[in-house]
């Protein structure tokens, strides 16, 4: 702030300074001729002109407080208009947000719907928002639903079909657009041409959820959970790229799964799983070793062309053939399984090792250079008989 005191102090200075000039030029040159009379009158003009510039350049400082405080109030406006402007759309999100929360919780399908939509277009255009509403449609996605026998079926052109069963194709209708928007926001941009649709660098929890027939192709995320999940129809996760560890855990998978050509940059696990049809996990890429633990397998198992630091098969039963053709995996290590088919290891490629331990076999699997059966790792003599005979060693 400018105090009337430092405005008083320099005009007194500026006063000063003119007087005591011109009162020094008049005594040094008080005795002169006329000649020198003119020039001191100069030189007084000069000294008061001094004075009036003293004048002039306190006047150009203060001009210059008044410009810097009103710089300094226009930037102090524009910050209040946009906090205003920050807090009037977060307030209005809040509120787009909340009616669209008691929409999905109306009765009607429809209505249901609309609300879908209305959360897509909040976390389009607010990214800040797009985790939340994913964890939200994943969320809905828990709730209970028996999907329909004949939900292949045009909804609606029955004649006669009872209000129940309309509401029913109504809330699968929900869900096919909850698991499409997950497919379009999460799908890898290069190979969709969608750039500005596209939602990086987020997770995608599908922990106890009910899906139907979900496709899930070429999604890029950071994590993918599916613990507890429940899945109706074919599940197409191929092509999935995830940076940290894809889990799927006691899952119930009731028709195919496949994941074939996905990378896992971190890790994968198959735990305490069924799956009534086959499982394509051909071509799959893995940093590290991947486990199938406590695991029914009641289709096929296809394995082959996959590349991993590892396979770790525990407890698990395959009712039907496991394929391993063209796959690399730096060790195997398989233990308490049961394979009821064939066990084919044709183009098998083990970096190390691969044990196989306390397993049963319908029919003899395969004979491999790098495979070697043991009943039991609690037997160390039957150990050391198992891989001198595999190696061909005499005791």
């Amino acid at each position: 702030m400018l105090r009337p005191s430092a405005a008083f102090l320099w005009a007194a200075s500026g006063v000063a300074l003119a007087g005591g000039l011109t009162a020094g030029l008049f005594v040094v040159y008080r005795n002169a001729d006329a000649q020198r009379v003119s020039t001191v009158l100069d030189i007084v003009r000069i000294g008061l002109s001094v004075g009036a510039g003293t004048g002039g350049l306190f006047a150009l400082w203060l001009a210059t407080r008044r410009q810097r405080s009103a710089e300094q109030t226009l930037v102090l406006q524009r910050e209040v208009s946009e906090s205003t402007v920050t807090d009037t759309t977060e307030r209005r999100i809040t509120d787009q947000y909340s009616k669209a929360i008691d929409q999905l919780g109306h009765e009607k399908g429809a209505v249901r719907l609309g609300a879908v939509y209305s959360l897509e277009r909040i976390a389009q255009d607010h990214p800040g928002h797009r985790q939340t509403v994913l964890d939200v449609f994943s969320s809905y996605l828990r709730l209970p639903f028996v999907p329909p026998a004949d939900r292949g079926a045009q909804p609606g052109l029955a004649a006669g079909k009872p209000a129940e069963a309309a509401e029913t194709h109504a809330e699968l209708e929900v869900r096919y657009t909850i698991q499409s928007m997950f497919w379009e926001h999460l799908g890898d941009p290069t190979k969709r041409g969608s750039e500005g649709r596209f939602w990086p660098d987020l997770d995608l929890d599908l922990s106890r959820t009910v899906l139907v027939d979900p496709i899930f192709r070429q999604l890029r995320v950071r994590n993918l959970k599916c613990e507890g999940t429940v899945v109706h129809g074919l599940a197409d996760f191929a092509d999935i790229q995830a940076d940290g560890v894809c889990g799927f855990g006691g899952a119930k998978f009731l028709g195919r799964l496949i994941l074939a050509r996905s990378v896992f940059r971190t890790g994968l696990t198959l735990m305490s799983s069924s799956f009534e049809a086959e499982v394509d996990l051909s071509a799959i890429t893995v940093a590290n070793p991947f486990m199938l633990g406590k695991c029914q397998f009641s289709g096929e198992v296809d394995l082959s062309g996959c590349k991993s630091g590892g396979l770790v098969v525990s407890e698990s039963v395959f009712a039907d053939d496991v394929l391993f053709g063209s796959s690399r995996f730096d060790l195997i290590m398989v233990t308490e399984s049961e394979f009821r088919g064939e066990f084919q290891t044709s183009g098998l490629e083990v970096g190390s090792v691969a044990m196989v331990v306390g397993s049963r076999f319908r029919t003899p699997p395969d004979r491999h250079e790098k495979i070697v059966h043991v009943e039991s790792l609690s037997d160390p003599d039957g150990l050391t008989r198992a891989l001198a005979g595999h190696f061909g060693v005499e005791l």
